[in-house]
């Protein structure tokens, strides 16, 4: 027999005498290994999360607990004139871990401005972009607004991608193409996964319905979204907060906002809270804009009642 069997009948034998117990051990060792590595993981991507400077932003932190952080949420098209197509107003107690949104629709009555009459919401950040469109809806609720998030139709399908899509409902056909006249999104009635674009498709469709309804759809979406990213580890959903932060425009920093999403990680979507901006179609006749066949005439009692709910009925939980 020769030197390589010998050695090889010899490597036989050493693995037919290792015992059950052994095999059990060493299983365990490797498991136990993996756990740290996994926490190791964590670990790390939490201290870079924690130590890494941000970029220029506001602090985002409150100063009262009964005082939440306002912000304001727009959705921008991608006309040569761009207009918004989701105008919403934050209210975050990120110490009481609940969130008030109002969404605005996009038709909302804008008058008192000199010289410029009757305005549609929309048409304002044609006008003057963020600063005049934070400005304007600071003038419907009597309040400062010091943070803003801006998503383009790539930022936020972006963000509906890097989540893996998001199972909804669609409640009717919708078709769009992009400004070549290309296929943009095309959606059938049912229950689907939506990719990003189509997602984004889903947040601009605009029918005979009007803006009241499209705002409607879109607080529909927001909560669907939410409620999908519960079902998913919070570390998870603040890495991919941070990974297309960066591409979204905003003074809230990445940081703050995969922080801001580790802590309402268990937050039930019966926490967050969604309004429609109080108010009425305009009756027929009334004054129209080159954009909008009808208007909504916001009611600025209701409005100050719903801002002070986000104070007040936080607080005195």
């Amino acid at each position: 027999m020769g030197e390589t069997q010998k050695k090889e009948k010899t490597r036989g034998k050493r693995r037919r005498t290792v015992s059950p117990g052994e095999r059990k051990r060493r299983f365990w060792h490797r498991v136990g290994l993996l756990v740290l590595i996994v926490l190791a993981i964590i670990a790390g991507v939490l201290a870079w999360f924690h130590f890494r400077p941000a970029r220029a932003s506001e602090e985002f932190a409150q100063q009262s607990p009964d005082l939440p952080l306002y912000v304001l949420v727009i959705g921008v098209d991608e006309e040569a004139a761009p207009r918004t197509n989701l105008v919403g107003l934050a209210a975050v107690n990120k110490e009481k871990k609940t969130i008030d949104f109002i969404m605005l629709p996009n038709n909302t009555k804008i008058e008192g401005r000199k010289g410029k009459g009757v305005q549609a919401l929309q048409d304002i950040y044609t006008e003057g972009g963020m600063s005049l469109t934070r400005a304007v809806v600071e003038d419907i609720f009597h309040i400062r607004i010091p943070y803003y998030i801006s998503f383009t139709p790539e930022s936020f399908a972006r963000m509906i991608d890097i989540n893996d899509g998001l199972p909804l409902y669609v409640e009717k056909p919708m078709y769009g193409e992009t400004n070549d006249g290309a296929v943009d999104f095309n959606l059938g009635q049912g229950y689907q996964l939506l990719t990003g674009r189509e997602a984004a498709g889903y947040m601009s469709y605009k029918d005979k319905d009007g803006p009241l309804f499209q705002s409607l759809r879109q607080e529909r979406f927001l909560k669907a979204f939410y409620e999908d990213r519960e079902t998913h580890f919070g570390i998870t959903n603040a890495v991919n907060a941070y990974r297309v932060w960066h591409d979204v425009d905003s003074n809230i920093s990445a940081k703050d906002m995969a922080r801001l999403v580790w802590t309402f990680r268990n937050v039930p979507v019966s926490d967050i809270h969604f309004y429609m901006l109080p108010g009425e179609i305009a009756k027929s006749g009334e004054t129209k804009t080159a954009t909008s066949d009808t208007l909504w005439n916001f009611d600025p009692v209701e409005v100050q009642k719903i801002i002070g709910t986000s104070i007040h009925a936080i607080a005195n939980e």
